[in-house]
């Protein structure tokens, strides 16, 4: 018997030795679960409207977006507090090349096309370039919000609470590649260079483009939003 357990050991000791070594990256940081966004809260305030009751400016804006691909519907005319609202609201449901965004997706139509041009034109390539896959959604983190920016006590309204802009987190391939914008990976990692593509490109098609050194607010997420300023100024930190 004593022989018997010897042997035992023996062959479980010898199974440990060619067990190969689990390492992981160096830019390796635990995904974290999908936050609920804002405007979830909405909930079924969000009701279907007939796109002949549009104007015809809103109208063109949308037959640009499903000439690209994107999946929309338009929503009733949102009526926040104060400045907030959206005249022509959009619920997006899906990106061009089929890219689906996680949660409530609420914006104006000007805003969801610099959305869509952004993805088809930077984000898919990027993704394909990097990592030899596609681009299959993007975690989004927040769109309209009735709020001040940061939700500092004081600030000025932000640009969330007209509907232009909006909070993107993760980005997902078909081949199980996840990069988390909270995540810091070391400099020349495909990571890295993914990132620093999609925020770079961003203020092609954004005004305001800001992410994880901009800000204490912005540390997890990057911010992309089309305020308007004088002299077509953008601010992309």
């Amino acid at each position: 018997m004593k022989r018997l357990l010897l042997n035992c050991f023996a062959l479980v000791a010898g199974a440990l030795l060619v067990l190969p070594t689990l390492s992981f990256a160096q830019d390796y940081i635990p995904v974290p679960t999908p936050r609920p966004t804002a405007t979830e809260q909405l909930g079924d305030l969000l009701k279907a409207k007939p796109l002949s009751v549009l104007p015809q400016k809103e109208r063109a804006c949308r037959s640009r977006l499903r000439k690209m691909g994107v999946r929309f519907k338009a929503v009733e005319r949102i009526h926040g507090k104060g400045k907030c609202g959206i005249k022509y609201p959009l619920e997006i449901a899906g990106l061009p090349g089929g890219v689906k965004l996680s949660g409530r997706t609420v914006l104006n139509c000007r805003a969801g096309e610099a959305l869509a041009e952004w993805t088809v034109k930077t984000a898919a390539p990027a993704a394909q370039k990097r990592f030899k896959s596609k681009l299959i959604r993007i975690d989004q983190y927040a769109s309209y919000d009735c709020r001040t920016r940061n939700s500092q006590p004081g600030a000025k309204i932000s640009q969330h609470s007209l509907g232009n802009a909006i909070d993107l987190g993760r980005f997902h391939m078909a081949n199980g590649t996840i990069v988390d914008v909270a995540s810091r990976p070391l400099p020349g990692m495909p990571k890295r260079r993914f990132m620093k593509t999609l925020r770079d490109a961003a203020c092609t098609y954004f005004t305001t483009v800001l992410g994880p050194g901009s800000d204490v607010h912005h540390k997890d997420h990057f911010h992309f939003d089309i305020a308007s300023r004088r002299n077509g100024y953008r601010y992309c930190k």
